[in-house]
């Protein structure tokens, strides 16, 4: 089964964070978009991605990897975790 990590770091006040923007309902969202299409993906919250300046952040296991994350973007991040030629 595939995975999109999703970075849930929540950093001190006045510190970049993806869950300060919004990672932890980026995440419920994705959950389910997939759970509703019943699709074979996972979604694994991660502690830290990096680049916390560019999140939210998102990636997928064996592909791309996604910062300034919308829900808007969630479509395009699940279609390309569906892609064949991701692990």
């Amino acid at each position: 089964m595939k995975t999109i990590m999703v970075c849930i770091k929540q950093r001190l006040a006045g510190n970049s964070s993806c869950a300060g923007r919004g990672s932890v309902a980026l995440a419920n969202a994705l959950e389910a978009q997939i759970a509703s299409q019943a699709l074979p993906l996972r979604v694994h919250r991660f502690p830290c991605l990096g680049l916390c300046e560019l999140g939210p952040n998102m990636k997928v296991v064996g592909g791309d990897m996604f910062h300034h994350v919308a829900e808007a973007d969630l479509p395009a991040i699940i279609a390309a975790a569906m892609d064949e030629n991701v692990a």
